[in-house]
């Protein structure tokens, strides 16, 4: 999990400098992706997909579906260019960061289930990190160093029960 706020008490007299604050909740995953569909409303469109994403251990996964509404442009550039495999039924899986995670409950309509109710995962894919169609791979984002790992940490001397 990532807060981010910034700081307004100096910009509390002046509402138009004033910045919104916000904690932001972050999941990062792996995924299949399926279901990419262009959404048009009054004030433009947007592309929405579906992620199952997978959880638990690797020799049994279980999945989870994110509906997910692509947020960013380089993100909604990636996916675009995944609807021809989508189409296709390839497997094209993808290493992705969404935000902004929401439930809904909703009831199924058809089928032997019908009448039960189920829970839907909503979310913003916010960045994709890499997408493999099949067993290659397609696009790997290139990896930004952070100045951090550069410097050295000072050793510490810590009691035992340190939190």
């Amino acid at each position: 999990m990532t807060a981010t706020t910034t700081n307004n008490a100096a910009n509390n007299t002046n509402n138009t400098s004033a910045k919104a604050e916000y904690f932001n909740l972050n999941i990062k995953g792996l995924g299949y992706l399926s279901n990419i569909r262009r959404i048009e409303t009054l004030t433009g469109s947007f592309l929405s997909v579906v992620i199952n994403a997978l959880s638990g251990p690797t020799y049994n996964p279980t999945y989870v579906r994110f509906d997910a509404t692509v947020a960013v442009k380089e993100a909604t550039e990636l996916i675009s260019r995944c609807q021809k495999a989508v189409d296709e039924d390839k497997k094209v899986l993808l290493g992705f960061t969404l935000s902004n995670l929401t439930s809904d409950i909703f009831t199924l309509n058809k089928g032997d289930h019908a009448g039960e109710q189920r829970v839907s995962l909503k979310a913003r894919l916010i960045k994709v990190d890499w997408i493999k169609v099949g067993q290659a791979m397609v696009y790997k984002a290139e990896r930004v160093e952070s100045n951090h790992s550069l410097q050295p940490k000072p050793s510490q001397n810590y009691v035992n029960n340190s939190f």
